[in-house]
């Protein structure tokens, strides 16, 4: 594998627990509690099953994408461990590190935060208003600009729309599952024909770099 597309949150870094704990507190403090751990799951899965669970109004929504984006508002998102040591063991093997996710430009802040946007040859964000995963079209875009085999590159992220927007551009998929409890919602993943599974970032170097251990 030479191309490696990655998904940001839930999959280079765990951004969960900062945006549902957001979330939740704006439902709270509109007068509308909803229970933690279900929006937590239901935002694993999509934020618009999460938006639809809350009942969140545009004002509240927009609220929230606002506080979210606040990189230093607690809890703080943080890179997943080892990380760095995956980024870094691509780019020493001569291969490559793009990211594709929904997210903005707040990406870029989290990249810098934590000195890992060098690893990454480009980027497709929010800005770009391609259509959502699992649409293929950032991917190819991507493929198309950077020459790319799609015989050598890999879409890796933590949910459905990740894996499938990889399979519906002809490329491979990882789904990437640390710190997701939902069982049946990973199996059910896997049915799609994903090609490879990794819990952490440690496995998933050794699934695409043996040698380096």
């Amino acid at each position: 594998m030479k191309n490696f597309i990655w998904d940001f949150d839930g999959t280079l870094f765990d951004t969960y627990t900062h945006t549902v704990s957001i979330l939740h507190q704006i439902m709270e403090k509109a007068g509308k509690p909803c229970d933690y751990n279900v929006l937590f799951a239901k935002s694993r899965r999509s934020l618009n099953e999460a938006r639809e669970y809350c009942g969140a109004t545009d004002e509240e929504w927009a609220e929230f994408y606002k506080r979210e984006g606040v990189i230093e508002t607690e809890p703080i998102a943080f890179a997943y461990e080892n990380a760095e040591e995956m980024l870094k063991t691509v780019t020493d093997n001569g291969c490559k590190n793009y990211i594709y996710t929904h997210r903005d430009a707040v990406t870029f802040k989290y990249l810098e935060k934590y000195d890992l946007i060098k690893y990454f040859e480009d980027s497709v964000t929010a800005e770009y208003n391609f259509p959502h995963k699992p649409a293929p079209d950032a991917i190819f875009y991507l493929i198309k600009k950077h020459n790319m085999n799609p015989n050598e590159t890999i879409m890796i992220g933590d949910r459905e729309i990740d894996v499938l927007s990889g399979k519906n551009a002809g490329i491979f998929a990882c789904l990437f599952t640390q710190g997701n409890t939902d069982i049946q919602y990973i199996e059910q993943i896997k049915n799609t024909k994903v090609d490879y599974v990794a819990g952490d970032m440690l496995t998933l170097r050794n699934l695409f770099f043996p040698t380096v251990f």
